[in-house]
């Protein structure tokens, strides 16, 4: 069949000879799409019409030839050619044609692929790129997953070792807390050994010589040494439970605790309130009568000279605190003592007594604490700070 050309003008004889001669579907198209020139092969591949009948036609194939044009150089790409009232896409190649008029030809290279089966490949194209974005998103998510998993596995591994740490601590304080028991239990047997039980012995030997040799002198030393008894049963049992906290109430058990001490030994004290007094378990209350009760004895046992001494109870928005303030010798320097915030060291807890140390152990089972300050000037101070929370559940 004879070539056939819609606009034979741009196109010389020579140039449509040669172009007659390539084997593939070839075309030559105008700015605007139409063919101005279609070989005999891509008349084989088309069906066989009028050419002018052909067009290119479509956004993808004005795009092709805009780029085509532009570039000077051989592009692959899509074009839709329209044949009477139907289209088809084909993949192709296209380049510029005539290199120096205002409108440039464009030899477009035709590849036997139909529609169908290029939009097939396009299609599985299309799904294979969505898989891969939706499999690359599924992997960040996993990703953020196993992040997410380590961190929660990290601190679980953490709480459970707090756990653990708290565990220990608090079985090591209930240790601690029961020798304390045993020990005091121990030291208030031996006061009654030695002094009520020795006094009652003594006693029982001045009433059998009372009972051969009557003597009005002796009834009255056997009368005072029953007082002296009693006092000190009386003591023991302050010591055991402290009547007047149950009866009185802290705030007034103190002031007589203290008043007491103050005139059996001779010593000025001054007992002090600071902030709004809130209700305090049984268990505080005890412990902040016994440890003033403790603090007062060590003073007279290990700070002898004391001019003054200052009891002060201070209620804060979080917690409690008891300071016992003496103006003696202190407990003397100590280079391995530790900051005032530490554990007391050991020799604070043994110039304070075992009784001290017990109450140190009790205040950390209340979540408190019990720090000594000792400067080297002399003077000792006794602190105690427990949480109102844990106080007031």
């Amino acid at each position: 069949m004879a070539s056939a050309a819609v606009r034979p003008g741009p196109l010389t004889p020579e140039d449509m000879r040669a172009l007659e001669a390539i084997g593939d579907p070839v075309l030559v198209a105008t700015r605007s799409g139409s063919v101005a020139f279609a070989n005999e092969s891509a008349h084989l591949l088309l069906p066989r019409e009028d050419p002018s009948r052909i067009h290119l036609t479509g956004k993808a194939s004005t795009a092709f030839l805009a780029r085509v044009r532009a570039a000077g150089r051989p592009l692959p790409g899509v074009v839709a050619v329209k044949r009477g009232t139907g289209v088809r896409r084909y993949r192709c190649q296209g380049c510029r044609l005539n290199r120096n008029r205002l409108d440039p030809l464009v030899l477009v290279r035709l590849l036997s692929v139909r529609d169908a089966r290029f939009s097939l490949l396009a299609n599985e194209a299309v799904t294979l790129r969505r898989e891969l974005a939706e499999r690359e998103r599924y992997q960040q998510r996993l990703q953020a997953l196993l992040r997410e998993r380590d961190l929660l596995l990290a601190d679980l591994r953490s709480t459970d070792q707090a756990r653990t740490r708290a565990e220990c601590d608090r079985d090591a304080v209930l240790a601690q807390l029961y020798r304390a028991h045993q020990a005091e239990r121990e030291r208030l047997a031996r006061e009654l050994h030695d002094e009520a039980g020795q006094q009652l012995a003594w006693l029982k030997l001045r009433l059998d010589r009372l009972r051969r040799e009557p003597s009005p002198e002796e009834v009255g030393a056997m009368l005072n040494q029953v007082d002296a008894i009693s006092a000190s049963l009386r003591q023991v049992v302050r010591e055991l439970r402290p009547v007047a906290l149950a009866e009185l109430g802290l705030i007034l058990a103190l002031n007589g605790l203290v008043r007491e001490w103050s005139d059996r030994c001779g010593v000025p004290i001054e007992f002090q309130l600071s902030g709004a007094s809130v209700p305090l378990t049984p268990e505080i209350e005890v412990t902040i009568f016994r440890l003033v009760q403790e603090a007062l004895t060590n003073i007279v046992k290990h700070a002898p000279g004391s001019g003054h001494v200052s009891v002060t109870l201070q209620y804060n928005r979080d917690g409690v605190t008891l300071a016992i303030e003496d103006d003696g010798p202190g407990l003397g320097p100590d280079p391995e003592s530790e900051s005032v915030d530490g554990p007391v060291s050991e020799k604070c807890r043994a110039g304070s007594g075992f009784g001290l140390a017990g109450m140190r152990e009790r205040l950390m089972l209340l979540g408190g604490k019990l720090l000594i300050e000792s400067p080297p000037g002399g003077g000792t101070t006794i602190l105690a700070r427990l949480p109102l929370l844990r106080a007031c559940r």
